[in-house]
């Protein structure tokens, strides 16, 4: 049984989800809470395998709440269950930079509940219960290195893949690399409405030029760009200089954007991309990992201890596609070495 604890404020809202909790049979509701104080009370005496929390609640909200439980308990899912308004949007985005697992929006009419419904519960089990099955379904791929030059090629771009437990990774990820002579690109699969907030926190965070990627826009040094939702991101070389393109493809990995399309493209315009493959769920990135390292790219995946959902980075793990495995802090404190020694700017033909 998967023990389950839920804080909000509305016991309509408490009412529903232990409703479609008790019509499960491998599931159990062992606490409700009214407020984040509440919360923390029944999660120190419950210890529940996943916590299900309110954004907006009084006492201690949850964006308070989930910073005290993680940090006594850095590993146990939480899932930030929000009404979509924009105090509430922004709430939680900021809560999925501070470690949550993973969102769920509130029903907002009996029309939309089955929806909800449904998707809460596969989320808990999803973050719960990580299918190992995630890196087996992966697509067998064959990679032939290219020849290497002699010495050691700087690198020339990073590319990032993210989808569940992303936003949280990224931060820790981006926050240790700091600030590098390096374009950094990045797919993170995650509801439209939230992309432009999480650009933005973590621009402010980090300090640096972070925005949703244009058309068009010439790749510089010292930017990270986001692909935005509902179309692919690419790169290409026009006049010696990376550019990144829209395109409007099919879904790839049922995702767009895909990180395989970016990696793929990446892989082809650089023989120096380093890609970086962290939390998510499914298989996204593995097909374009292989490309970077089949033209002489570097790739790094997050551990599995670190990860929300093991299943974009196992995945690319499991193919033996992995330069180095750890947690995003470490990964990006490596990388930030590496790019140190990177001689010239992207513009540079």
């Amino acid at each position: 049984m998967v023990r389950i604890l839920i804080a909000d404020d509305s016991r309509v809202i408490r009412t529903r989800v232990a409703a479609w909790i008790a019509a499960e049979d491998d599931l159990e509701l062992v606490g409700q809470a009214e407020d984040g104080l509440q919360a923390l009370e029944l999660f120190e005496r419950l210890r529940p395998d996943v916590v299900v929390l309110d954004i907006e609640m009084p006492r201690l909200d949850g964006v308070a709440t989930l910073g005290q439980i993680r940090a006594t308990d850095p590993h146990v899912p939480i899932i930030m269950f929000s009404a979509l308004t924009d105090s509430g949007s922004r709430m939680t985005v900021a809560s999925m930079l501070a470690g949550a697992s993973d969102y769920v929006p509130k029903p907002i009419s009996f029309q939309v509940e089955d929806e909800i419904r449904q998707t809460l519960l596969a989320r808990i089990r999803a973050l719960v219960r990580p299918s190992p099955a995630g890196a087996e379904r992966a697509p067998r791929v064959t990679v032939t290195p290219s020849p290497q030059r002699p010495g050691s090629p700087s690198p020339e771009l990073i590319v990032v893949a993210a989808s569940t437990g992303g936003p949280a990774a990224l931060g820790a990820f981006l926050a240790a690399l700091g600030r590098v002579d390096l374009p950094i690109v990045v797919v993170q699969h995650i509801a439209p409405h939230f992309l432009r907030l999480l650009v933005d926190q973590l621009g402010e965070l980090l300090g640096t030029d972070v925005a949703i990627a244009n058309d068009g826009e010439i790749l510089r040094a010292g930017t990270i760009r986001f692909a935005p939702s509902r179309v692919h991101l690419e790169l290409q070389r026009r006049d010696g200089r990376l550019v990144l393109a829209y395109s409007d493809a099919a879904p790839v990995n049922s995702c767009k954007p895909s990180a395989d399309v970016l990696f793929g493209s990446a892989a082809v315009r650089s023989r120096r991309t380093i890609g970086v493959v962290l939390s998510g769920m499914g298989t996204d990135g593995v097909t374009g990992a292989s490309a970077i390292v089949a033209h002489g790219g570097l790739v790094f995946a997050q551990d599995q201890a670190s990860s929300a959902v093991w299943g974009m980075p196992g995945a690319v793990v499991s193919q033996g596609l992995a330069r180095a495995v750890g947690s995003p802090s470490s990964i990006g404190a490596r990388l930030r070495t590496l790019a140190a020694g990177r001689p010239t700017r992207v513009e540079a033909t």
